[in-house]
């Protein structure tokens, strides 16, 4: 039985790869930051495991790292994100506060918990990390300005995995980014695509994923995304 790793399982897309992943007998360790999302996980079936954890707190990524010392992650999936509203002016800047909770949650925690369960998915057969990105991130594909908080904390996650790729490498590890594209959850509403074709398709690239592919930013209809 493989066994998948998720963070950001409360809703949306995490909720659907775990969902996805229980339904075709993945054993699903679901990592959320709200403890009532226990009985809709629960609700799922299948061998799926609740985690109530904030992945920008290192004490307890590493504390249920421990836990599960003794368990491959065949793929680790950093999924949780946060977004920051607008402010005032030109630049609509969020208080600084605001923009360095985003950073921490959206690029700092995802290395975090890759270097906590680096053994754990080193250790399994399929040794996959894969970090849902978005095209927000992209600096080559970036007309529209703004939101830089959200921009910039996903421009250093590519950064990041770009690393990992390398320095994992030697352990047969493979990472990628992948764009969900424009997706409808229950926080966005105005998205063209269900989410439930979004990680459809994003499985689809992670089952086709190879050595090659490492570090890459990839669309979940398939092509790559440019830095």
């Amino acid at each position: 039985m493989p066994t998948a790793l998720i963070t950001g399982c409360d809703y949306g897309i995490g909720y659907e790869f775990a969902r996805q992943n229980a339904e075709d007998g993945w054993r699903v360790h679901a990592i959320c930051l709200d403890d009532t999302s226990q009985s809709k996980l629960g609700d799922l079936g299948g061998d799926v495991h609740f985690h109530h954890l904030d992945v920008a707190d290192p004490g307890g990524v590493h504390a249920l790292a421990v836990e599960l010392k003794d368990q491959a992650v065949d793929l680790l999936i950093n999924n949780a994100a946060t977004f920051a509203p607008d402010g005032p002016g030109t630049l609509m800047l969020p208080e600084m506060d605001e923009f360095a909770r985003v950073m921490r949650v959206n690029a700092m925690a995802p290395i975090y918990v890759a270097d906590a369960f680096e053994d754990h998915v080193a250790d399994s057969e399929k040794r996959l990390m894969v970090f849902i990105g978005t095209r927000s991130g992209s600096i080559g594909d970036n007309g529209s300005g703004g939101h830089y908080a959200y921009r910039c904390s996903k421009a250093a996650l590519n950064m990041a995995v770009k690393s990992l790729s390398v320095d994992l490498a030697a352990r047969g590890i493979l990472t990628a980014v992948l764009h969900p594209g424009s997706v409808a959850t229950e926080t966005r509403k105005g998205g063209q695509i269900s989410v439930d074709v979004s990680v459809t398709g994003m499985r689809t690239i992670i089952d086709g994923l190879t050595k090659e592919m490492s570090g890459t930013f990839l669309r979940y209809d398939g092509g790559t995304i440019e830095w």
